[in-house]
């Protein structure tokens, strides 16, 4: 009966050359832009740290609600319940005045008021349905700036 010998010559000739071929896949996979295993695996690992935030950030706000209410019921057990116009005429004093800034630059959609900061400016063209593109260049303010503004202050006409 003849069997088959295999040597360990033989043997590491079989390995080095299932190794030269595993090597060469993956060379090719990095060349054509990386596996997408991997481009998966970034995107869940983005997501899931991007989860996490928005549990602590909740977990925050639930925080600030409780705070906030027992700060009211504080107020209220001391009698000293603020009203509307109170708060109102306090935050009118000219201590919690705040600078507005330089003005908006000129742009296509009027100019800006005296007063008026670049934001003040952004919302009233969101108001009136403009487009972010144009909201962030004639305001001088970022792209993302502007879509958080316009997704805020878009009228309901406009959506």
């Amino acid at each position: 009966m003849d069997s088959i010998i295999i040597t360990w010559r033989e043997l590491l000739l079989v390995l080095a050359a299932v190794l030269a071929v595993y090597v060469a896949e993956m060379l090719l996979l990095l060349r054509r832009g990386g596996n997408p295993g991997w481009r998966l695996w970034q995107r869940g690992a983005q997501a899931h740290a991007q989860a996490r935030a928005l549990v602590e950030l909740r977990g925050q706000l639930e925080a600030l609600r409780l705070e906030t209410a027992q700060l009211r019921a504080r107020l209220d057990a001391a009698g000293m319940s603020p009203s509307v116009e109170a708060a109102s005429q306090a935050v009118a004093s000219p201590a919690f005045r705040v600078d507005p800034g330089p003005a908006a630059p000129a742009g296509g959609y009027g100019s800006p008021g005296a007063g008026d900061t670049p934001y003040g400016h952004a919302i009233r063209m969101a108001r009136d349905g403009w487009p972010v593109a144009d909201v962030a260049s004639d305001c001088g303010i970022s792209r993302g700036e502007a879509e958080l503004i316009v997704a805020l202050y878009r009228s309901p006409s406009t959506h």
